[in-house]
Parts: structure tokens; C-alpha cells; sequence
């Protein structure tokens, strides 16, 4: 995965996605951040292109700079949103313990050493995205209200994502583990 990725971003001069206006956002450099994607590859330098709006448009932006990340990937997530959903159906679906998951991930030459607190990080994030889901359903995948075992949250949260996860755009799967929808835009690049 080398700099070539950046090449394909879109450059928003059309319409700047913070304040709307066109011939607004610029290229403002990149970040570099890990990625493991769902094979257990581990990228270390994954770049991330970031945008300015200098605000031309109607809108007025908190905000000013922008990033752009692939869908697969989750915002301050080091793992890949396939990853996660694989270790969560591990452990909740599938019923293994977190010991089990563990010896399947080293199974497989996993370049990552997966520890318990990792597998238990991968449950919260879902049960996150439980109540993100009924806050900001994804339109023909809707979550059972009144879930209350974080659990039963995360395992219904994963079942909906796993379903709409089979669907093109995979914009609208990737919406649901981001806290804040800018400024952290979405593209379909897919990772490795």
C-alpha cells in the first residue's frame, strides 16, 4: 500500500463537503496511521490525505480541515472494520471464549499479538454502534430496541452491520463506527 492511494481521492473542488462551496477544499498534506486489515496484515504507515475548506461556501463550518479514510476503516480504529466484525462473530456469535479467539488469530500467523483487553475493546465498539444504529439506522437494516446486556447490544449491532456489510455502498456500513460524521469523510478504497 504505497502513496498511489492518494492519487484516487476525489478533490472536492466541485463542492467542498464542510461549507458547500466550489473551488474551497484543498489538499493539506497526510497522516500516517496502523492499520491491521482483515488478514492480520499490519500496514504501518497507512496514509490518511487530509483536506483545508477555506471556507468559500454558504455554510459556515466549525471545522476546517478534513480527512478522507477508506470505509473499511473505522476513525482512531487500528483495526479494519472487517477485522473487528470477524473477532466480534468469534466471540458472539460463534461462543468462543476470548482464550479460543485468541489461539484461532495466532492460528493463522496473525502479525498481531491480540490480546484479552483488544477482544473486549472489539465488544464495546459494537455496543457503540448498537445505539449509533438506532440513533442513525442505515436505511433497510434496523436494530431491535430495548436491548439492554451490552452483550446482547454488541451481538445484535454485529448482526445488523453483517448484513448491511453484504451491500454496496459500504459508506453507510462504515457511518455507523464513526462518532462524528466530519470531519472524517469516506471513500471506498478498498485495503489490501
Amino acid at each position: 500500500m504505497g502513496l498511489g492511494i492518494y492519487k484516487l481521492i476525489p478533490d472536492y473542488r466541485e463542492k467542498c463537503p464542510l461549507c458547500d462551496g466550489v473551488d474551497c477544499a484543498v489538499r493539506h498534506g497526510l497522516y500516517f496511521r496502523q492499520v491491521v486489515g482483515v488478514k492480520g496484515t499490519r500496514y504501518e504507515f497507512f496514509p490518511v490525505p487530509r483536506f483545508l475548506c477555506r471556507r468559500k461556501g454558504p455554510k459556515n463550518p466549525v471545522d476546517v480541515t478534513f480527512s478522507v479514510l477508506p470505509a473499511c476503516l473505522a476513525p482512531r480504529k487500528r483495526w479494519s472494520v472487517p477485522l473487528m466484525a470477524w473477532v466480534a462473530k468469534l466471540v458472539l456469535v460463534l461462543g468462543m471464549s476470548i482464550c479460543k479467539a485468541q489461539s484461532k488469530l495466532a492460528a493463522l500467523s496473525f502479525e498481531v499479538v491480540v490480546d484479552e483487553v483488544a477482544i473486549h475493546r472489539v465488544i464495546g465498539i459494537f455496543e457503540g454502534c448498537y445505539n449509533r444504529l438506532l440513533s442513525f439506522p442505515v436505511p433497510g437494516f434496523l436494530v431491535e430496541p430495548g436491548v439492554v446486556l451490552v452483550r446482547e447490544q454488541a451481538t445484535e449491532a454485529l448482526r445488523v452491520v453483517t448484513m448491511a456489510g453484504e451491500r454496496d455502498p459500504p459508506e453507510d456500513l462504515a457511518l455507523v463506527f464513526h462518532e462524528k460524521w466530519s470531519p472524517n469523510l469516506l471513500f471506498a478504497i478498498p485495503l489490501g
